[in-house]
C-alpha cells in the first residue's frame, strides 16, 4: 500500500502520517523495526519530517520458516486489536492497555489470547514481543512486552523482584475500614471441583505464599453501597488482590471466583500506574485511563508511596 504525501501534509511526522492513511496499522516503530515501512524506497525513522511528493510505502508482513512451518502475520482482525490496546510503544516497549475479557495466555476457557498474536510479530531478526508480565483475562489495564528477549528477561526478573511498583484500582463492595492499611495474609492453591482457588493458607502451612497488599480508599459511592479502592501489592501471587479483598470483607465486584458476579458486568479490577526500571538507574511511569464505572478520583500516594517497590514504611 502507498500514499503520497500532500503539500499540506508538508512537515508532518512519519509516524502521524502512518495514523491518519493507515489507522489499522501497527505502530510506526515496529514496522520500521520489520522493514516494512518505508519513504521513497528508503529506511526511515518515525519522528522523520515528510516532503511534498514523497511516497510512504506499506508492505504485507512475509510469513516467516520456523521449526513445523510458517509463521503468518497477524490477521487484519488481530492487527485492529493490537492497534486498538496499544497504549504506548517504542524501540524497547510496548505498552497495552488491556480490556477486559481479553486472555493475556492461553488456557482452557480461552480460544484467543495477547501472546498468541504477539508471537506472530517477528522481525528481520527472529525477535518478537514477550510479555514480561501478565494479567487475568477479567482484568484491565496495564500490560507490558519488550521486544527483545534480553530485555524482557531483565524486566521479568524486576517484576518477580519487586522492582516494579503497581498500582490497581478495584471497585469493592462496603467501604474498608480503616480507609488506609496493609494486609500480609499468606495464600495457597487448593482444588476444587470448579477448578483451582487461592486461599489463606494456616501460619506455618508449607504450602504457603507469603503476599501483602498495601490499599487506601479513593473515592465513596454515594449510596455507601461500594467504594473505589487504590491497591498496592508488594507480592505477585496469583488472584492476590482479589483473595485479598475478599479477606478483607469487601470482595471486588463482579468477581465470579471470590464474590458475586452478578454485582457488576465485569471484574471491577484495573491495573492503573506502572513504574519500571529503565534500565539507566531511573524509572519510567505509565498511568492508564480510569475506566467508566471505576468512579471519577484518581489514587492518592501515601499508601503506595510507603510499601512501593515492597518497602515497608517506617
Amino acid at each position: 500500500m502507498e500514499r503520497t504525501v500532500h503539500t499540506s501534509e508538508k512537515g508532518m511526522r512519519l509516524d502521524r502520517f502512518l495514523r491518519i492513511h493507515f489507522p489499522r496499522a501497527p505502530a510506526a516503530a515496529l514496522l520500521l523495526r520489520q522493514g516494512r515501512l518505508t519513504v521513497d524506497g528508503r529506511k526511515a525513522r518515525g519522528t522523520d519530517a515528510l516532503l511534498p511528493g514523497q511516497v510512504v510505502r506499506l508492505d504485507e508482513p512475509q510469513a516467516r520458516p520456523a521449526a513445523g512451518g510458517a509463521i503468518a502475520g497477524p490477521s487484519e482482525a488481530e492487527r485492529a486489536l493490537l492497534a486498538r490496546i496499544t497504549f504506548f510503544e517504542d524501540d524497547d516497549l510496548i505498552v497495552f492497555d488491556k480490556p477486559s475479557g481479553l486472555a493475556v495466555h492461553k488456557g482452557t476457557r480461552t480460544s484467543d489470547d495477547l501472546d498468541a498474536i504477539l508471537a506472530k510479530l517477528v522481525d528481520a531478526e527472529g525477535e518478537r514481543p514477550r510479555l514480561v508480565h501478565r494479567l487475568d483475562k477479567d482484568t484491565s489495564g496495564l500490560l507490558v512486552a519488550a521486544r527483545r528477549k534480553r530485555l524482557a528477561e531483565d524486566l521479568g526478573r524486576a517484576f518477580a523482584t519487586r522492582g516494579v511498583a503497581k498500582t490497581y484500582l478495584a471497585v469493592v463492595a462496603g467501604v474498608p475500614e480503616p480507609r488506609v492499611g496493609r494486609i500480609a495474609t499468606a495464600l495457597k492453591k487448593v482444588e476444587t471441583r470448579e477448578g483451582g482457588r487461592m486461599v489463606a493458607a494456616e501460619p506455618g502451612d508449607p504450602q504457603g505464599q507469603s503476599a501483602a497488599t498495601a490499599w487506601e480508599v479513593v473515592e465513596v459511592a454515594a449510596d455507601g453501597r461500594s467504594s473505589l479502592v487504590a491497591f498496592f501489592p508488594e507480592t505477585g501471587r496469583q488472584h492476590q488482590l482479589r483473595v485479598h479483598a475478599k479477606l478483607l470483607g469487601h470482595p471486588i465486584l463482579g468477581d465470579r471466583l471470590y464474590g458475586d458476579a452478578r454485582s457488576a458486568s465485569r471484574l471491577m479490577l484495573h491495573a492503573h500506574r506502572l513504574n519500571l526500571p529503565d534500565g539507566a538507574g531511573g524509572m519510567r511511569e505509565f498511568v492508564a485511563p480510569v475506566p467508566e464505572g471505576f468512579g471519577r478520583g484518581t489514587p492518592a500516594t501515601r499508601a503506595g508511596e510507603g510499601w512501593r517497590g515492597g518497602r515497608n514504611p517506617d
